[in-house]
């Protein structure tokens, strides 16, 4: 497998999690979560996501920056 698929296949990934907090999953995960406070498990499961969801961020940036210097040369 070559270094940009590899790069690809990270890139995927690291879109997924971004996707974590998206409005369709978010409210999926707000309707089997609450996050209103009634439980400390819901609460860090909310928290888990949306700390999850910045680093898809960030790794979406790193791999798509990569991407883009492994093929420029």
């Amino acid at each position: 497998m070559t270094k940009s698929s590899r790069l690809l296949y990270c890139l995927i990934g690291s879109a997924v999690l971004a996707l974590l907090n998206s409005s369709i999953l978010g409210s999926a995960l707000m309707g089997v979560f609450s996050g209103g406070g009634a439980n400390t498990l819901e609460q860090f499961i909310v928290l888990m996501a949306d700390i999850l969801s910045f680093v898809g961020f960030l790794l979406l940036i790193i791999f798509s920056l990569l991407l883009i210097y492994h093929n420029r040369k």
